[in-house]
């Protein structure tokens, strides 16, 4: 059971991810070489449907980052690329070599922006991913990592979205004999969407994702929530006539 809901949660964290991901702006003649080259990448993620599109951004980042080394956001992006695919292949044993080189290029991105909290929550979410290639062996000690990355992401940074985000898209896909559930996932997006009607990203190239999957799903969770009120509602009045027969 929870080897199938936590297979039910990677598929559901990548259209999460994919979907939507980020709104860029135009490339303007006065944007430096880099920041036309990290644009033109960034542009191409939300078209980004299936492993072999993801790696070539992946590799696109990581050609960026090999011109300009002194700079964190490309292989940032290049690891997070890499997580994504890891996530996406459904040939479980592709899915660790992925994770290594993304949580290579997140080392180097921690050396380059030190406590940053978009690092710690690209952290927390190869954790998951680790988790997600062998759920029944891994949930105990990757579990553990995701979330206490994701503490110091919201440490860092308290108005930063994408901690309570993932925790939460993690405990609606958790069972709830385990600790998860709709009702535990709620107060965590709700959380999340409050401090995205706050966050403003500090330019166009800074990660600016998972809005609007947060305010689905907590449509999907109150639509849940009506379904199960008029069920019960149902199941009330036909135990009613029951005892009135």
């Amino acid at each position: 059971m929870l080897s199938e809901t936590k297979s039910r949660f990677a598929g559901k964290i990548i259209l999460t991810l994919v979907i939507c991901f980020f709104a860029i702006t135009g490339i303007h003649a006065d944007d430096s070489k880099y920041e036309k080259a990290m644009k033109k990448n960034l542009s191409r993620i939300d078209s980004a449907k299936n492993v072999g599109a993801m790696l070539d951004i992946a590799n696109g980042f990581e050609r960026i980052a090999f011109a300009e080394k002194d700079k964190w956001l490309p292989y940032y992006y290049a690891s997070f690329m890499l997580t994504l695919a890891s996530f996406t292949d459904t040939t479980s044993g592709n899915k660790d070599g992925y994770l290594d080189k993304a949580d290579n290029f997140i080392n180097i991105t921690d050396s380059l922006e030190e406590d940053e909290s978009e690092v710690y929550v690209l952290k927390g979410m190869i954790a998951q991913a680790r988790l997600q290639v062998d759920p029944m062996n891994r949930w105990m000690k990757y579990g553990k990592i995701a979330n206490n990355n994701f503490t110091k992401a919201m440490k860092l940074d308290t108005l930063n979205p994408r901690p309570e985000y993932l925790q939460g898209v993690s405990l609606y896909y958790t069972p709830e004999q385990f600790g998860g559930g709709s009702k535990t996932a709620k107060p965590l997006l709700e959380k999340s969407l409050e401090k995205y009607n706050l966050f403003i990203p500090d330019n166009d190239l800074m990660p600016n994702w998972g809005r609007e999957m947060t305010e689905q799903m907590l449509e999907q969770i109150e639509t849940e929530t009506k379904e199960t009120e008029e069920v019960q509602a149902d199941t009330n009045d036909v135990q009613e006539e029951i005892k009135e027969e």
